[in-house]
């Protein structure tokens, strides 16, 4: 069991480390690099973490865990559940705007083909698919979605919108991703919409 200052320990090395990995990215902030930056011996550091992809890991996981509550606190409570879907959307595709202007380069380690990637992009489906789950289940039982296994439909929306990423945030203009963002709600939504 962790003492408490073990988990401070462990919350100043995030910190530090989520700060070089903003600022420098993955691949050029070392592990003597977090070290210095939280005032630690090296070794120290080794204690609570075996290497920079275990750190690394941990801090995307919580991010993607504060991300996904920070839009689901955002959507309109009171919005019927099929708007309360396009929001969820909406919303996550906001803030991905911000976070790709915040993130001077995607590190390579969050590439899904990396013995590390694949774990973490993962764990954030997981994230979005738990999120999404209580949204269509609200819309189903309102009488205003109509759809079949509901393991299958949360897994088709979510291979469906993993174009929703940075790599894709960065590659087109806004004007196309914003036009892009409201014609796949409007498919999603026309597809699962009870006739």
């Amino acid at each position: 069991m962790a003492t408490q200052q073990d988990l401070e320990k462990r919350q100043t090395i995030k910190q530090a480390a989520r700060d070089l990995f903003f600022r420098f990215g993955f691949s050029k902030t070392s592990i003597e690099d977090i070290a210095r930056h939280c005032g630690m011996a090296k070794a120290s550091l080794y204690y609570y973490y075996p290497n920079k992809e275990a750190l690394f890991n941990e801090i995307v996981i919580e991010e993607a865990e504060q991300f996904m509550n920070r839009v689901e606190e955002r959507l309109p409570k009171d919005a019927p559940p099929d708007e309360q879907l396009a929001w969820f959307f909406r919303l996550i595709y906001q803030d991905l705007k911000i976070y790709a202007r915040e993130m001077a380069e995607v590190p390579e380690i969050m590439c899904e083909h990396s013995p590390h990637g694949r774990p973490i992009v993962e764990k954030i489906n997981q994230l979005f698919q738990a999120k999404l789950r209580p949204l269509l289940q609200a819309g189903k039982a309102a009488g205003i979605f109509s759809y079949g296994d509901e393991e299958v439909v949360v897994a088709s929306l979510s291979f469906m919108t993993q174009f929703l990423n940075l790599e894709w945030m960065q590659m087109y203009p806004e004007s196309l991703r914003d036009a892009v963002i409201e014609t796949t709600i409007d498919i999603l939504l026309n597809g699962i919409r009870r006739r």
